[in-house]
């Protein structure tokens, strides 16, 4: 699943798969016609994508002095900026962040540019860092690091005097808006684009959430495929609970996206995207969608479709 959930960086690569038209059929004296659009990519490859340091490279963007990328067991990423604690000393600047459950592990370190790359790998977790060098950072000394206490430590030696290639480069080493992280989360791109994947035959995953905080300082971003929906079947249909504390049912937006039901919520700080593939056999209409909101959990009832309605679908 690493490959889907690259998806929610940057580096989106163009996969549009046939469509089709799925069509609901009604009795003529109804004299109703319900047209909607789904993926059908079965003859479409599935996008290939390496989480690495190539990866790591194409995700070196201007306004992000720093970022962390974190997957686990290929089902979930998170995105951290900035990524990474800063602390200095007469060693020179100490990176750290959290590495819990260490065991055997592979640190790699490069650089690109006037960037510093990381790539840890542990036995559940794989960790994927970058920040912008100091002025300062002396490229004739060694490189420093330690495990301690479940976390990573590395040493970027500096200098007394600026390095005059590195204060020359007008690096811009401050968290500044907008990133292109915020302009790609977003219910039109990355909904539709994760639509498609999860419609995809050879995807076993059928659902998938994402969620962004947002601060003043920072943007934590968090994918898992599949997602963290639950789905029971009621005598009043499909149920599709989602937890979603601290939203409000007026802050929340239901709806299709080819046969995929697409929940979105917006609050001040956090945007959160989930999408669930419908079975067969319920309304996929968003007039028919009961919406509600208990405790923190969003709950949305699709009723049984209709038996004397039939439903079939016509490929191009």
């Amino acid at each position: 699943m690493a490959s889907f959930l690259l998806r929610l960086t940057t580096s989106i690569v163009p996969f549009r798969p046939a469509v089709a038209k799925a069509v609901s059929v009604v009795p003529f004296r109804h004299s109703r016609l319900i047209v909607r659009s789904f993926s059908s990519p079965s003859k479409n490859p599935l996008p290939k994508f390496t989480f690495d340091l190539q990866f790591l490279r194409s995700q070196i963007k201007p306004g992000v002095p720093s970022i962390l990328f974190t997957m686990v067991n290929d089902e979930e990423m998170t995105v951290t900026m900035p990524g990474m604690k800063k602390t200095e000393n007469e060693e020179g600047v100490w990176l750290s962040f959290d590495v819990p459950k260490l065991g055997k592990r592979e640190l790699t370190m490069d650089f690109e540019g006037f960037n510093f790359l990381i790539q840890l790998k542990t036995p559940e977790k794989m960790y994927l860092a970058t920040i912008k060098l100091p002025e300062n950072y002396n490229p004739y000394c060694d490189l420093k690091g330690r495990f301690e206490d479940g976390i990573c430590y590395i040493c970027l030696p500096t200098q007394k005097n600026p390095d005059p290639i590195l204060a020359k480069a007008n690096i811009n080493r401050d968290f500044t808006r907008p990133t292109p992280y915020c302009d790609m989360f977003n219910r039109s791109d990355l909904g539709w684009t994760l639509c498609e994947i999860i419609a995809h035959p050879k995807v076993k995953s059928k659902s998938f959430t994402v969620d962004k905080k947002d601060t003043v300082d920072s943007i934590y971003m968090k994918g898992k495929l599949p997602g963290v929906e639950k789905m029971v079947v009621t005598r009043e249909g499909l149920c599709v609970s989602l937890s979603m504390p601290g939203f409000e049912l007026e802050d929340v937006e239901a709806g299709f996206e080819y046969d995929t039901l697409i929940v979105e919520g917006k609050r001040e700080g956090e945007h959160y995207i989930a999408g669930v593939r419908v079975p067969e056999g319920f309304c996929k209409e968003n007039d028919m969608i009961k919406r509600e909101m208990q405790d923190g959990v969003f709950k949305a009832t699709l009723p049984r479709v209709d038996e004397n309605r039939l439903v079939f679908s016509v490929y191009r």
